[in-house]
């Protein structure tokens, strides 16, 4: 019979919670004691273990709000089919525990003074090494701090010649699995794979998602590649270890541009093309933006850059804020990303055109385009081929998946439909 794995109650006044991150793909094997998720509470992060060994299947998403106490994974015993669920990893439903308990909670991994889970997951993330490194928590914990700390030590200058080879794999993340063409999501300079999860917020897509972080930018390689196809070339190495078979691919500002140019190469069995905002429909960018963008490193001195992509500033919450300005405390992303703008942004000049790549394509293709962009001109898209369908959104800035989330989704589904 499967085992449960129950949400556990990591403090006296905790009622419900989030899973901040699994940390074992639904299906994998797994062992009695193995770290399988973790929570993320105002003081900490805590790390839950596997109460039996077993296959894992999941029952609850990243970030979805469960009770304490309820079912979040079922673990199969070896030998034992594992059980069946009903789109795994789609579920923001979580089946209560409370009427009909048959295990005990996974237990909470035991605390060791080095280093906090958080800085571990960093590490772990970043590549770090923590041999060696002095901790300045309690009794030499080392701290998510402390990391950060190091990476910037490690990386104040970037490499920028990076390798088009199927070893220089990007960060990804499935956002979504199930059953279905897969659409692989590209963000747009400055930001990462995270950039999507506002698109998600309000509605649960009805297909696989896989977003990817772009060189220079996330949690992939920092190294910055010499041209738009070395660039393209990573991604499509990327995408052929994790996907066989046809993808749909949507992509934002300059992820767009990136987009538009993989289905024109053909490496990729790309069926469809949204495109959010993208880059590539001409030569201006508004080079304030980028330049500032990337100086500023306080919440107070970001936000004002930030509200910057928008038409309604409300959009920019305080977390969007507190999140970027943590991003920017790597002072070697940031050294990344500044040569990233300085190869594809000289002089406050777009030098990648996909104009002719969209004109050969023969593939479903829309263009979200707010109509009160301030970082790239909405006037781009007059010369649209006429095959590209255009949805020009009033009282809409620079991000549409965030700023009209519903209909950027609602869009990218029918883009989905028409290409399967």
């Amino acid at each position: 019979m499967p085992i449960p794995v129950l949400y556990p109650k990591v403090s006296l006044e905790m009622q419900t919670g989030k899973i901040s991150r699994w940390l074992v793909e639904d299906g994998a094997a797994v062992t009695t004691g193995q770290v399988i998720f973790e929570i993320d509470n105002d003081k900490a992060a805590v790390e839950v273990e596997a109460p039996a060994a077993g296959t894992l299947r999941h029952l609850a998403e990243e970030g979805a709000e469960v009770d304490v106490g309820a079912e979040v994974a079922r673990i199969a015993s070896p030998g034992e089919a594992a059980p069946a669920v009903t789109a795994p990893m789609a579920l923001p439903a979580v089946v209560a525990a409370k009427e009909a308990v048959v295990a005990a909670p996974a237990p909470l991994r035991s605390r060791l003074p080095n280093p906090t889970p958080l800085a571990r997951r960093i590490a772990r993330e970043k590549g770090v090494d923590l041999s060696g490194l002095a901790g300045t928590g309690p009794r030499g914990r080392i701290q998510k701090s402390d990391v950060m700390g190091q990476l910037a030590a490690m990386a104040a200058r970037p490499d920028v010649s990076a390798p088009a080879s199927p070893d220089f794999a990007l960060n990804s993340v499935w956002l979504r699995r199930g059953e279905g063409t897969p659409v692989v999501l590209l963000h747009g300079f400055g930001a990462d794979l995270n950039n999507w999860r506002g698109l998600l917020a309000g509605a649960r897509a009805g297909f696989p998602l896989l977003a990817l972080d772009l060189p220079a930018h996330g949690a992939s390689p920092r190294a910055v590649p010499a041209d738009i196809d070395a660039l393209c070339a990573t991604v499509e190495a990327t995408l052929a270890a994790q996907i066989r078979g046809p993808v749909v691919l949507a992509g934002h500002s300059f992820g767009g541009a990136v987009a538009t140019r993989i289905a024109a190469r053909g490496a990729v069995d790309c069926r469809g093309l949204c495109l959010l905002a993208p880059a590539g429909l001409g030569p201006e960018i508004d080079e304030a933006f980028t330049r500032g963008f990337l100086r500023a490193s306080s919440e107070a001195s970001l936000r004002p850059w930030l509200e910057h992509l928008v038409h309604d500033p409300v959009t920019i919450s305080p977390a969007f804020v507190k999140a970027v300005a943590a991003q920017r405390q790597d002072k070697g992303l940031t050294a990344a990303m500044t040569a990233f703008a300085d190869r594809f942004f000289p002089d406050g000049t777009q030098v990648v055109s996909v104009k002719s790549d969209l004109a050969r394509l023969r593939i479903p293709v829309r263009v979200i385009f707010g109509k009160q962009d301030r970082i790239l001109p909405f006037a781009t898209t007059r010369d649209l081929p006429a095959a590209v369908g255009l949805h020009a959104l009033t009282n809409c800035g620079h991000m549409p998946h965030l700023e009209q989330p519903d209909l950027s989704l609602r869009l990218l589904t029918e883009v989905w439909r028409s290409a399967v």
